[in-house]
């Protein structure tokens, strides 16, 4: 059960990567007369505001001044360059809604965290802040998530953590909690994460998503689910190339143990697992789903699937035999009854960094622009409805198939065409 979730700050909770370096320039080219690069600040990061000056500075006997004059203009030019974000604001409310105590850990120095917290309007709602004044190892050290842990009184297990950079999700994994790599802010510390976080979501809605499955499934465990996806894969690898009698009974029961895990974690029926794998055969990789993606008039496809009743992209498994294209066209045909032609690639998402619910495949889901060229709206043999639907006006939907934050990244992209392909 999730109890805690502990935050980076800069660049997780609010957006003042670029006030952080635009004031770092402004002191360097003050005090040092010389001119520093975003990306060289980025690297000194670490230490406290003050540490960084003090390491990187060549003045010495200007220190003082510009250490003064850092603060100064972080707490003047504020207003203008940091501004709260109501979907920030909306996650925390949500969190202490359900009883949830909040942590963050920051490399900042305590004075220019509380100059932010205090202007954004986040304090109220933390329960426990480590500064970069308060640890004597930073990140990628797990010593503030630790040191929060214990002021909480929370387990690792029981904890939740969030960054932006690659020191934050080594410390995260470090200190044995489930790891989330943050890419809800345009500025961000690290643009891919060299270790892989256990998830990455690209909306605070999609912690909030999570939140409510811990609130629904509280025994859930999250980390074993995804330990018991890595044990099948490399028992499955295993009897694919192994040659050796005792080594194939050995690769059998890790097999059977990833099983009894992920039926335990998903609350699946432990034969239906077990008869899905035995049709696997060779080097595992990820399953593959493809959803059609068509609008009219600004509003999107979606059909009602009769398994749950909720609604979905038009779309299923990829078919042996077919092509990307091919099988969406297939699928939209088949699902909605509207006789369609792909145009183009939209997104290519994992599913682990997505809010659906637990199942035992590690899967891909391409979305696929299409655009309506015969046929008229039927039901088909998987669903009972063919609709329309504005941004604003979503249908209940079907978790297993699309998630909301999805539905509005297609909205997205169909009024920005210019962007490219998105990419987990």
């Amino acid at each position: 059960m999730i109890r805690a979730v502990l935050f980076d700050f800069d660049g997780t909770l609010a957006d003042t990567l670029p006030l952080t370096l635009h004031v770092f320039q402004d002191i360097f080219k003050r005090y040092d007369n010389r001119m520093v690069s975003k990306e060289q600040i980025i690297a000194m990061f670490g230490p406290t505001e003050e540490g960084i000056l003090t390491a990187n500075m060549k003045y010495r006997g200007l220190m003082p001044s510009a250490i003064e004059e850092y603060f100064e203009l972080y707490r003047n030019w504020h207003p203008s360059l940091v501004h709260a974000s109501p979907a920030i604001i909306q996650m925390l409310q949500h969190l202490k809604g359900h009883g949830i105590s909040i942590g963050i850990i920051t490399g900042k120095g305590r004075r220019a965290y509380e100059i932010s917290s205090e202007a954004l309007g986040l304090t109220k709602y933390v329960d426990i802040a480590i500064t970069g004044d308060e640890v004597t190892k930073p990140k990628p050290d797990p010593e503030g998530i630790h040191a929060a842990l214990e002021a909480l009184h929370i387990r690792a297990d029981e904890a939740i953590w969030i960054g932006d950079s690659n020191a934050d999700i080594q410390a995260g994994l470090a200190a044995n909690v489930h790891t989330i790599g943050a890419k809800w802010f345009d500025t961000v510390q690290s643009a891919t994460f060299e270790t892989a976080p256990h998830d990455i979501y690209s909306k605070p809605a999609e912690l909030i998503e999570l939140i409510g499955q811990s609130v629904e499934n509280p025994a859930l465990d999250w980390k074993q689910l995804h330990w018991a996806k890595r044990i099948q894969a490399l028992a499955q690898i295993g009897l694919t190339y192994t040659e050796n009698a005792y080594d194939r009974e050995r690769y059998e029961e890790l097999r059977d143990i990833s099983v009894d895990m992920m039926a335990n974690c998903a609350k699946v029926d432990k034969e239906q697992i077990r008869q899905s794998f035995a049709s696997d055969t060779g080097y595992a990789t990820p399953k593959v789903d493809v959803r059609g993606v068509i609008f009219r008039d600004g509003e999107l496809l979606l059909v009602k699937e009769k398994a749950d009743g909720a609604w979905s992209l038009p779309g299923g498994w990829a078919d042996i035999g077919f092509s990307p294209s091919e099988v969406v066209v297939k699928e939209i045909q088949e699902e909605s009854g509207f006789q369609a032609r792909a145009i183009r690639l939209l997104a290519v998402l994992d599913k682990r960094f997505h809010q659906h619910p637990p199942e035992p495949f590690h899967v891909y889901k391409l979305f696929i622009l299409c655009d309506i060229i015969g046929g008229e709206a039927a039901s088909g043999t998987e669903t009972s409805e063919v609709g329309f639907f504005s941004e604003h006006a979503l249908p209940t939907l079907s978790a297993e198939r699309n998630t909301e934050a999805q539905l509005r990244l297609m909205f997205q992209l169909y009024h920005h065409p210019e962007k490219s392909v998105i990419l987990d």
